[in-house]
């Protein structure tokens, strides 16, 4: 005679089986309704031109990360901050990338960083991420811009633009990149070329545009070393703007604030720049409402980077004298005559601090 508890077990089993069939049944259906199926999706309603992406998975939980629990206030509490992606397919996407959250009518709602992937027995790949999800809902359609979807023939011609600008044919180097932004306008690379040629030229208006327009696709850019590029262009480009050419004071001070904000962005992918450090020193020293505290230590790390940087012995120097230390001052502008001892403004300033 069977037992009841053995029957029990034996239909528990059962049952258990049954839902793992199901639940891998419903895996299967959708990794083959969504994988690899290309869509076009829209920033905006007025967009006709939209992006191509992949249809990569759905959203199947949102809430708020503990982190940023921390930072809110508690009357934004409720606010959405992290979601749960189920995906069709784990294949080519990595941590940090950015991946968009689309309604019914593709329309792009939300941006979310991925944070880690991993693998559930029950659902398969899953994702989470992080960004504004005010916006979004459970059951809604997560798409990831891949570098394969963009136009052939962008890439095609971004590599030509290349090969011209290493071979110093810079006419033909923006040609090509002009080409490249036609069948691809948010290409950040071609932007970011465009940038450093125009910046190399000191058409310093013209360079800053490039690298403002690679700076909105900078989710784009997959290499930190391009990120770090970018952000340097426009460090440098403001910088330029701001101490070689004549500007009203409010655009002035708007400048220097925009070399500031770009200067700690790049520090923070590349800490030990000799350049932006330097960089940033400089606008904290030269402003209407200057900060030498902050100014004299991003000088210091840019002599401890690098002993033999004149513009940042000289620049102590002028800072020491500004605060009538004349031994100081003497003492920066004799190091920066070891190096370079034809140097004029070192001469100068021993001169006047004696």
């Amino acid at each position: 005679m069977v037992s009841y508890k053995w029957l029990l077990v034996t239909l528990s089993s059962l049952l258990a089986l049954r839902l793992i069939n199901i639940n891998t049944s419903y895996a299967a259906a959708l990794i083959d309704k969504g994988n690899n199926r290309k869509l076009k999706i829209f920033y905006t309603k007025d967009d006709i031109r939209g992006w191509n992406s992949v249809l990569i998975g759905k959203v199947i939980m949102i809430g708020t990360s503990l982190k940023s629990k921390e930072k809110m206030p508690q009357s934004k509490i409720h606010e959405n901050t992290r979601a749960t992606v189920r995906l069709y397919s784990s294949e080519g996407i990595k941590i940090n990338d950015i991946l968009y959250i689309i309604n019914e009518k593709n329309l792009i709602i939300a941006r979310i960083t991925v944070l880690s992937i991993f693998y559930s027995k029950t659902f398969g790949f899953l994702l989470v991420g992080d960004g504004n999800l005010i916006l979004a809902n459970i059951g809604d359609r997560v798409v990831h811009r891949r570098e394969a979807d963009y136009s052939k023939y962008a890439f095609a011609h971004n590599a030509r633009g290349d090969y011209y600008s290493d071979i110093g044919q810079t006419g033909k180097a923006i040609s090509h990149y002009n080409k490249t932004l036609k069948h691809d306008s948010g290409n950040p690379e071609a932007h970011l070329s465009l940038g450093y040629i125009y910046l190399n030229n000191n058409m310093l208006n013209f360079a800053y545009k490039e690298f403002h327009e690679a700076y909105r696709w900078i989710g784009r850019l997959y290499d930190n070393e391009d990120k770090y590029l970018l952000l340097k262009g426009l460090v440098e480009t403001r910088y330029k703007e701001v101490y070689y050419q004549s500007l009203p004071k409010e655009i002035r001070l708007n400048y220097i604030n925009d070399g500031i904000k770009y200067s700690k962005e790049a520090l923070r992918i590349y800490p030990n720049s000799k350049e932006v450090n330097l960089y940033l020193g400089m606008f904290y020293y030269k402003n209407p409402e200057p900060n030498d505290i902050d100014a004299k230590n991003q000088f210091l790390k840019v002599i401890d980077l690098d002993p033999n940087n004149i513009d940042a012995y000289i620049a102590l120097a002028e800072l020491y004298y500004k605060h009538r230390n004349n031994k100081k001052a003497r003492q920066y502008a004799e190091q920066a005559l070891r190096i370079d001892p034809l140097n004029k403004r070192a001469k100068f300033i021993i001169s006047i601090s004696e």
